[in-house]
C-alpha cells in the first residue's frame, strides 16, 4: 500500500471513530452499571442504535489492501456488519454476564482507539515530513480497477511479468470486445506495492462488465465454499464416508465447471447480436478471470462518487451527459452489489476457520 491509500485511509478511518466510538460507549454505561448494581437498567435501545449503525457502515471506498489493514489492526471486527454480529453475540447470549460483557465492549473500544492512534500519527507524520499526498488522477468517465497479484499469481520476476501481461491483455480484449471498445481504452495509471498491484483506468461501460463478472465469480466461490463447509463439518462429526466425500467433491467441481456458462447466463442481454468473435474472446476472459481468482488474484474498483445531482436530469443536459449520469448509476450499483458478495464471502471464509 503507498502513502497515498494509506492517507486516504486514515482520514476514512477518523471520519468513521466518532460516531462509532460515541455508540459503544453509550452501550458500556449501562453495562458497567448492571455488573456492579443491583437495580438494572436496560440496554436494548443503545443496543440496538449501534448495530443499526454499524450494519449501515459502508466501505465501499475502501480497496482490498486497506481492508487488509483494518485487519491488521483488529478494527475491522468490531466494524460493520462484523462488528454488528459481534455486539449482538455478546449482549445477547444466553449466558449472558454484564461484568464479561463490559469487558469485552471495552477491549473493542481500546482497539477502534489504538487503530485511530496510530492513524492519526501517520497523518501527523506524512503532514510534517512534507509528503504531497495525491489521488489518482482520473476522468469523469472512467473508473479506477486495481488488479492484486499474489499468492500463486504473485509477480516474482520477469518472466512472470511478462506472464501476467499477456494473460490480462487477453481478459481486457475479451471485455473490451464486448463493450464494442478496444483494449487500449483501459490506461495503466499507477501502480502499488504490498502484493504487486497494477492500477487502471477503465470507462464506465468496461469497468460495469468486469465488477458483474467479479461479482459472480465470487459468488461461485461462495458455493464451492459452503460445499467444502458442509464436507468438513461432516468430517469433524466424524460421518464422512468416501462415498459422500467423493460426492461433494463431484459437486464442487460441477460448480466450477458451470461457472462460466452461469456468467454467460447473467450477461446474455449484453451479449445479444455480438457475433460469434467477440463472444469467443469473452469466454476466453471470464475463463481466466476464474483461474486468476482461483489462484488468489483479486479485481478491486473505487466505486464513483454519489452525487446528487446524478439523480436528475438537469436543464440544459445535453444527451451525452444524461448517458454517463446513467452509465455511472449503473457502475456505482454493480460496483457495490460486487463489494457486498465480497464482504459476504470474507464473513463466510472467517466461518468456516473456525469450524
Amino acid at each position: 500500500m503507498n502513502i497515498d491509500e494509506l492517507h486516504r485511509l486514515a482520514i476514512w478511518f477518523n471520519g468513521q471513530f466518532r460516531d462509532t466510538n460515541k455508540l459503544y460507549a453509550a452501550l458500556l454505561e449501562p453495562l458497567n452499571h448492571n455488573a456492579s448494581q443491583a437495580d438494572k437498567r436496560p440496554l436494548e435501545e443503545h443496543l440496538q442504535a449501534l448495530i443499526n449503525f454499524l450494519n449501515d457502515q459502508r466501505f465501499d471506498e475502501l480497496s482490498i489492501q486497506q481492508l487488509k489493514m483494518l485487519t491488521a489492526l483488529g478494527a475491522d471486527a468490531y466494524m460493520g456488519p462484523a462488528g454488528a454480529e459481534f455486539v449482538n453475540d455478546v449482549v445477547r447470549t444466553s449466558n449472558f454476564d454484564p461484568a464479561t460483557a463490559a469487558q469485552k465492549i471495552t477491549e473493542a473500544m481500546q482497539t477502534l482507539s489504538k487503530a485511530r492512534a496510530s492513524f492519526t500519527a501517520y497523518a501527523e507524520a506524512v503532514k510534517n515530513l512534507g509528503f504531497e499526498v495525491r489521488d489518482i488522477e482520473d476522468d469523469e468517465d472512467r473508473i479506477i480497477i486495481r488488479i492484486g497479484f499474489q499468492n500463486d499469481v504473485s509477480i516474482d520476476n520477469v518472466t512472470d511479468w511478462k506472464d501476467a501481461g499477456k494473460e490480462w491483455y487477453e481478459i481486457i480484449r475479451g471485455l473490451a470486445m464486448a463493450c464494442d471498445e478496444k483494449p487500449e481504452d483501459v490506461k495503466v495509471v499507477g501502480t502499488a506495492t504490498g502484493s504487486i498491484i497494477l492500477i487502471l483506468a477503465g470507462t464506465v461501460v468496461f469497468t460495469t462488465l468486469l465488477a458483474r463478472i467479479s461479482k459472480n465469480i465470487t459468488s461461485v466461490a461462495m458455493d464451492v465454499l459452503g460445499v467444502r463447509s458442509a464436507m468438513e463439518d461432516l468430517r469433524q462429526k466424524g460421518i464422512l464416508t468416501k462415498t459422500m466425500e467423493k460426492e461433494f467433491r463431484d459437486i464442487e467441481k460441477s460448480k466450477r465447471d458451470s461457472a462460466v456458462t452461469t456468467i454467460e447466463g447473467v450477461l446474455a442481454e449484453q451479449l445479444k447480436g455480438k457475433d460469434g468473435e467477440i463472444n469467443t474472446a469473452l469466454v476466453k476472459s471470464i475463463e481466466k478471470l476464474l483461474t486468476f481468482s482461483e489462484k488468489g488474484g483479486s479485481v478491486d474498483f473505487v466505486a464513483p462518487e454519489e452525487n446528487e445531482e446524478e439523480e436528475e436530469e438537469e436543464e440544459g443536459d445535453d444527451v451525452a451527459n444524461i448517458k454517463l449520469k446513467a452509465a455511472l448509476l449503473e457502475a456505482r450499483e454493480a460496483i457495490h452489489e460486487y463489494q457486498g458478495q465480497r464482504l459476504s464471502l470474507k464473513l463466510l471464509s472467517d466461518g468456516t476457520k473456525t469450524v
